[in-house]
């Protein structure tokens, strides 16, 4: 790649009064500044910005190869540079895309300011495995309790690049993230560049919501059977579900199927496993507000974990009567999450744990924070423990599950892209 470099020079001067005893003014000099290249990666650039004769200087960037900005604004909307000469790295970069970098060095004694330009494409980085505007990258978390967590987050946003899609996918049989992946790929409904485990199960049947394409594949689970005073009794869950609307959107609600159908409520309603309170019956629509939920394509698990942009994890557990199935939401273990932002941008979320590469996995709580910090709206848990597994772009592990390989699921959730 041909990296360039523009400078333009603006010289503000000022006529100057001088009397007959005064031959020669003031020398001035034009304050200068440059921005040079100096080592790139997959997602991020190293700029070295060098200014002389000036008494400040100051940069910013965007993505395109234009950027107008005047003086007034590089100084107030950009980063201030530290002495003569600092070398900036600037992460998070899209890979194959340009990038515009302005600076401006000015001296207010001298009054003139220069403002080079430079153009920056990225196309000799290494090529993403991933299609523009989709990332899966590794993280890790140290806690000040000494606990450790690791894993792997994918972010797709699909409304920056159309041709992506969220599609939840039912499997009969239910198969592995590898085996899903493959057969994703007979299904003409795109390329699958990840897929992770989806919601809850039991004997290879799904316990959770999955709609595809706007048809019902698998209903959300109607019974659960907590204990009261050492009896186990029946109870009807309202159990979070995300799904992508007709019109492109995003929305996470509580949902309870009837007659086959998911219906959205404002709450998981009259169930909460701390005080040992449940709905005496199967709700319905008219006693509790509930409607018609028709998403295109839906997801569901819990509890949620992220609701209009707050943490609420453990507000919703207990009364999503998900302790009785085992999620144990305040302990850290391996775990799945999907989320979604108001602009369009889908996040899978794969936790390790139980000592595997040495992570310890997550709380509900803090995976909710993770998406909160990510900027997601909505979040919910997907199935966890030794389902937790996502693949990547050709199909192979990323993550190691708990149970020392991939555990077969009824339901997974699929980015993919048309061709």
């Amino acid at each position: 790649m041909t990296l360039f470099m523009a400078c333009l020079g603006l010289l503000f001067g000022c006529n100057e009064e001088t009397t007959p005893e005064y031959v020669f003014p003031s020398p001035k000099t034009t304050p200068t500044a440059t921005i040079t290249p100096i080592e790139k990666g997959t997602d991020y650039i190293v700029v070295r910005i060098h200014s002389i004769y000036a008494s400040e200087c100051a940069y910013t960037y965007a993505e395109g190869e234009t950027l107008e900005k005047s003086l007034e604004q590089i100084f107030s909307e950009g980063t201030l540079i530290q002495g003569e000469t600092q070398e900036v790295k600037i992460e998070g970069l899209t890979p194959e895309t340009a990038y515009t970098f302005i600076a401006a060095a000015r001296d207010k004694q001298i009054g003139s300011v220069c403002i080079p330009v430079t153009v920056i494409t990225a196309s000799d980085a290494p090529k993403s495995n991933y299609p523009k505007k989709m990332t899966v990258e590794p993280f890790e978390i140290n806690f000040e309790d000494g606990g450790v967590a690791k894993g792997y987050i994918a972010i797709a946003d699909l409304n920056k690049n159309k041709k992506l899609s969220f599609v939840p996918t039912l499997l009969d049989p239910a198969m592995t993230q590898t085996g899903a992946f493959e057969h994703f790929s007979t299904l003409n409904m795109g390329v699958p560049y990840v897929v992770t485990n989806g919601g809850y199960f039991w004997d290879g049947a799904s316990l959770s919501l999955c709609i595809t394409n706007g048809e019902v594949k698998s209903i959300a689970t109607e019974l659960a059977y907590p204990t009261v005073n050492g009896n186990q009794i029946i109870a009807y869950p309202v159990r979070a579900a995300l799904g992508q609307l007709a019109d492109g959107s995003f929305e996470a609600t509580w949902v309870y199927c009837i007659g086959g159908k998911p219906y959205s409520f404002p709450s998981p309603l009259d169930n909460d496993e701390q005080t040992e309170t449940y709905m005496p019956a199967a709700p319905t629509a008219e006693e509790y507000n509930g409607v018609l939920w028709e998403p295109e394509q839906a997801i569901g698990g819990g509890p949620m974990l992220v609701y209009k942009g707050r943490n609420v994890a453990m507000q919703y557990y207990y009364r999503e009567i998900m302790h009785t199935g085992g999620t144990a939401g305040e302990s850290r273990q391996p775990r799945t999450a999907v989320g979604a932002s108001h602009d369009g941008k889908v996040m899978l979320l794969v936790c390790e744990g139980r000592g595997i590469n040495g992570s310890n996995g997550l709380t509900l709580s803090e995976m909710a924070d993770i998406f909160v910090e990510k900027g997601m709206y909505y979040a919910i848990n997907l199935d966890g423990g030794g389902s937790s597994a996502m693949v990547g772009f050709d199909g192979q592990l990323l993550n190691s599950p708990s149970d020392g390989s991939q555990r077969a699921t009824p339901t997974v959730v699929v980015i993919s892209e048309q061709e």
